[in-house]
Formats: structure tokens, C-alpha cells, sequence
């Protein structure tokens, strides 16, 4: 073998990213892992991994992907593997496993599919520049076919790696593929499965690989094989992730949740498996400043956009709550104003919650509008005609406030963490009762954040409203339930609340 000379270098920090992943799918009947540590061992000869050895987690996919039954076909019909982009070599992999099947396998047809043509042509260079650097490699292609739309590597034992942008007819023509590669399987429809995947039906030991980052909104068959993975019912999947999101299991499903410190260091070591070798700290805060927040949480670390036909999710069905509907609902009693605002400071709300005369509660969006100038005076008059204090709770958006409340002397009942937890689930619980435990006036901000809204495991237990999982302003709604928990469950913090009229007498100082 004679090529270049491989140059190992040391870590490029003390601190190294966790290598273990954060979620594992294991296909059954495991019996050998031969071939997988055959094509661990191949990768790293040629220097797949831009000269470097394959990192541990990468050779945890690749070992997951490739075990083998006692028939010697594959465990796993299906391989996924998401993570940080640039941060966990998905690339690596896919050409370790690419490069095995080439020369180890004897596999006659791959086909390496991307969302875009740079993608699929960007995998395609990479591969090529391997066999042309190792004079062995080289010496085994009859072809490298470098058109547009027909870029491949032939050898002269006949097998072939076909490289293509997905379109609704890439793969169709091609039969018994061993192998398909969906890359930027954030973005595969069923349209393109539908393409390539039936040329897989004459080749009983073929496999799928579906590559990418965080899923979108959109990313319905991405959220399905997660799903899958997280309900251990994926049968001869083998599945691996590396995410900053939360994850636990509440009353038996999955919730999810966003880091509440993007920038944590911790955070970005338990997910980014490169971080400390060949990803540094100062390239992930670049990444940061160059994305923004929304992007870099999904791109960098993994966090997925909700799944629109998760129903586990909907904590409140939308049915439900307009029946519970009453443009005509008034409260008269045990009246509570809460106050929150979105995480950008685009648009700040007030909620309201009460008795109405007949004991039924009553919740309403009070007021809602864009910027925070008006905020203060405002927060004044509500606290005046209403006779309460305004309620914000601690760690959100909207407890930027509270010392500007304080400073111009409107009382402030912080609620705790734990308290809008319990308060989260008092509201929940209440659209599900019967007789309904309160009415409301149909607001349609209201509405359309009741439609949207997800959650999110509290720390102390409960779940609170996710304001990142949610795919729209939720501000009316998480006030609304501020108000709503304190209506007839506790008091209020004690003090003497003070009045516009005693603001006006006294000296601001």
C-alpha cells in the first residue's frame, strides 16, 4: 500500500466531547461484529477521517450499523444517524461504510443520495480524492465519472457507487441496490423514498442509511425513525444521536426541550463528539454569532423543530378548547394579572384570570403588543382597576421586569419554577374537565398558541410551556396560565399593595 503518509495529531484540548451517544437504537440477533471492525480498520488504513483514526463515536455507529446475524446478512436493514453538523463526522462514516462496501463487501451498486447537488458532489470529491492518494485504491477503478448528474466511481470488479441530488426520479432505473444513503435526511420526503427505496426489494441483504442534523417542522419520516428509536420499537433499525435536547419521560411520553443555556459549555461537550479534537470552542461561538440562536440550536446542536403529527405532544386539544368558548364570560372575583414576554422582546402580554359569578373561572389574554415601552404603565393600570398584584414567574422571559416593576412600586408575586409547573398543569388539566373548570372569550392569540404549544420537563417536576419547542408566540398563553394558577390556589406574596393613587402621592426615589 503506498500513498500518503498518515499525520496523527494530538487533541486540540484537554477536554474532549462525550463520544457516547445520547440516543441508541440496537437492531436484534446480533452475532458478529466482524465486519464492522473490518471496515473500522479499512477507514482508518486510507485515512477516511481526513488522515486522522476514526473517533470512538464513530466507530459506535459504524459498529451499530454493521453487526451481522448468524446467516451472515446485516442485523440492520435501517442505519440513522443525526447529530451537529461538522461535529460528529456523519460524512466519515457514511465513506467508511461506503469505502467497506467497495472493497470489502463486494457490494455492486450504492447509491449516495443528498437534499442538494454540492452536498452529494462535496461526498463524491472526498471519496475520490481517497482512492487517488493510495496508489492499491487506484489501481482497482476502471471509472471515475465526473459529469454533471452522472458522478460515480466504477471499478474494475464492477462495482459502483452512484452519487446523486434527490429529485422526485433519482435512483428510479437502478435495481438491486445494496446500498442507499440518504444525506440531509432532515430534509427526505416520501416522494424521494418512494423513488430510490423499491430498488432495494430485489437485494434481501440490503441496507438504508439515513444521515443529518436536527429535524425541521417538515422532517416527517426523520421524526418517524426517532420515534422508533425512542420507543425501542424499531426493529432491525440501528440508530445513534447526538443532541443538546432534554429528553425525558413523563406519564409514558417522550417530552423534549431545549437547552436553557445555549452557550453552556457542558452542554455543548455532551453532544458535539468533534469538541476538543477537531472542532474547537472559538469555531463553535463563531457558529453562534454567524447563525443566530434558532439556528445554531438546531445546526449545531441538534435540537429538533417539534413533530406536526406528534400527537403526545398536544397537551390540549384544540376541539376541546373551543368549546370552552363564552364571548360573554365576565369575572367578578379572585381576579389575577400575570405578565410575560417572548424570549426576542419583539411583543409583550398580559393575562387575566377570575370567577365569574357563577364560580366558573374565566381566562383572557388582557393585552398584547408589540415592544415594552408601553409595559410599565400599563402593568400600573391593570394592577389599579384589578386590585392584585402582577405575577411573573422566574426563569422566563418575562422576569426582566420584575425590578422595573418593583422600581416603580407595582407589587410583583414571583411565581417559582416549581410554582409554574404546578400552574402549567392546573391549566392543562382544566380544558379537561367536566363540568369545564373555566370559559374563556376566544381570543385567537390565544388560540393559535394553544395550537402550537409544547412542553417541557420542570426541573423540580411538572412540565412547563416550551417556549423554543413552540413553533409560534406563546406569550398570551403562558400568562393566561400564570393567572390562571394563582386564581383560588394560594395566596399571593404578602405586603401592602400599593395603589396609583398612593404612586402619584409619594416621592419616586
Amino acid at each position: 500500500m503506498k500513498g500518503r503518509t498518515l499525520q496523527i495529531s494530538s487533541p486540540l484540548s484537554e477536554r474532549l466531547g462525550s463520544q457516547e451517544p445520547t440516543i441508541q437504537h440496537s437492531p436484534p440477533d446480533v452475532v458478529s461484529l466482524d465486519a464492522a471492525e473490518e471496515a473500522i480498520q479499512l477507514a482508518d488504513a486510507y485515512g477516511i477521517a481526513d488522515g486522522f483514526p476514526l473517533a470512538e463515536s464513530q466507530k459506535i455507529t459504524l459498529r451499530n450499523a454493521l453487526g451481522e446475524r448468524a446467516d451472515h446478512s446485516w442485523a440492520a436493514t435501517r442505519i440513522a444517524d443525526f447529530g451537529p453538523r461538522q461535529g460528529t463526522g456523519k460524512n466519515d462514516k457514511i465513506a467508511a461504510r461506503e469505502l467497506a462496501g467497495l472493497i470489502l463487501f463486494g457490494e455492486k451498486l450504492q447509491i449516495h443520495t443528498a437534499h442538494e447537488f454540492p452536498t452529494a458532489n462535496e461526498s463524491f470529491l472526498r471519496l475520490v480524492a481517497v482512492f487517488e492518494n493510495w496508489d492499491d485504491l487506484r489501481a482497482r477503478v476502471a471509472r471515475i465519472r465526473y459529469a454533471n448528474g452522472e458522478q460515480g466511481i466504477e471499478l474494475l470488479t464492477g462495482q459502483r457507487l452512484k452519487y446523486r441530488a434527490r429529485t422526485g426520479g433519482s435512483g428510479r432505473g437502478f435495481a438491486k441496490a445494496d446500498l442507499i444513503v440518504y444525506d440531509e435526511a432532515q430534509h427526505l420526503t416520501r416522494d424521494h423514498t418512494a423513488a430510490s427505496g423499491p430498488t432495494k426489494l430485489a437485494n434481501p441483504n440490503s441496507q438504508t442509511w439515513y444521515a443529518g442534523s436536527g429535524g425541521l417542522a417538515s422532517s416527517a419520516k426523520a421524526w418517524e425513525i426517532r420515534r422508533q428509536a425512542l420507543t425501542g420499537e424499531g426493529g432491525r433499525l440501528a440508530y445513534t444521536e447526538m443532541t443538546g435536547e432534554q429528553i425525558s419521560v413523563v406519564n409514558g411520553l417522550h417530552q423534549f426541550s431545549s437547552p436553557d443555556d445555549l452557550l453552556d459549555r457542558d452542554v455543548w461537550y455532551a453532544c458535539i463528539p468533534g469538541l476538543g479534537r477537531w472542532v474547537t470552542e472559538e469555531g463553535v461561538m463563531a457558529q453562534y454569532d454567524e447563525l443566530g440562536a434558532e439556528l445554531f440550536a438546531r445546526e449545531i446542536l441538534c435540537v429538533w423543530d417539534p413533530d406536526p403529527n406528534d400527537a403526545v405532544n398536544a397537551m390540549i386539544d384544540i376541539d376541546s378548547w373551543d368549546r370552552l368558548t363564552d364571548a360573554q364570560s365576565v369575572p367578578v372575583s379572585d381576579i389575577r394579572v400575570a405578565f410575560d414576554m417572548t424570549p426576542d422582546r419583539k411583543r409583550c402580554s398580559f393575562g387575566l384570570a377570575g370567577r365569574r359569578a357563577d364560580g366558573v373561572g374565566h381566562v383572557e389574554e388582557r393585552d398584547s403588543r408589540q415592544g415594552t415601552g408601553w409595559v410599565v404603565d400599563r402593568a400600573k393600570e391593570l394592577a389599579t382597576r384589578h386590585g392584585c398584584p402582577i405575577t411573573i414567574a422566574r426563569a422566563t422571559p418575562g422576569a426582566a421586569f420584575i425590578d422595573l416593576f418593583e422600581r416603580a412600586k407595582i407589587e410583583v408575586d414571583v411565581m417559582t419554577p416549581g410554582e409554574n409547573a404546578e400552574a402549567c398543569g392546573r391549566f392543562i388539566d382544566a380544558t379537561r374537565l367536566l363540568p369545564p373548570a373555566f370559559r374563556h372569550l376566544g381570543d385567537s392569540r390565544l388560540r393559535s398558541a394553544i395550537t402550537s404549544a409544547q412542553t417541557k420537563p420542570n426541573g423540580d417536576g411538572g412540565l412547563v410551556w416550551s417556549r423554543r419547542s413552540s413553533t409560534t408566540d406563546i406569550s398570551s398563553l403562558t400568562c393566561c396560565t400564570m393567572a390562571w394558577g394563582r386564581v383560588g390556589d394560594g395566596a399571593p406574596p404578602t405586603g401592602g399593595f400599593v395603589s396609583l393613587e398612593d404612586l402619584l402621592s409619594e416621592d419616586d426615589t
